[in-house]
């Protein structure tokens, strides 16, 4: 089975609802072939703390439900990753749970394996960190 790295995200909004640029940004990445979604669940919590799971056997909006590959239930998202997702989540805000496949890399990850090589490091850096450096280093980051 050809399968790139696949990578679990947690994304939190502080609001209730989570905007649909969101959406439409990773509908563009699952169009162009990079990523493909494996699975998608939200999360809301209410101003009285209390947190309300959506993932795709609930009826997701369309938005987020016609971004998976494959409808049918997947087995790579746990509970507990949902509870780490709604520890995120304070009173009045939202999250999304994301499993995606990074297709991009495929043959690269099929030829280190083929190789013999091992990736023995997968680590995003965040954001804000890059751009740290990028200004301390004097260049502008885009």
């Amino acid at each position: 089975m050809r399968v790139g790295p696949v990578e679990v995200l947690i994304c939190t909004f502080p609001s209730p609802e989570i905007d649909q640029s969101v959406a439409y940004s990773l509908n563009e990445a699952v169009e162009s072939g990079a990523v493909a979604l494996l699975d998608v669940v939200t999360l809301a919590r209410d101003p009285q703390g209390i947190l309300s799971v959506r993932d795709l056997g609930d009826d997701l909006p369309d938005a987020w439900s016609r971004l998976v590959v494959d409808p049918r239930p997947i087995t790579l998202l746990s509970e507990t990753d949902i509870a780490v997702a709604a520890e995120s989540v304070g009173a009045n805000e939202s999250a999304v749970l994301v499993t995606l496949e990074h297709r991009w890399a495929r043959r690269l990850t099929e030829d280190v394996r083929n190789s013999g090589g091992v990736t023995v490091l997968h680590v995003r850096i965040p954001h804000e960190t890059v751009v740290e450096a990028f200004q301390a280093d004097g260049v502008a980051a885009s």
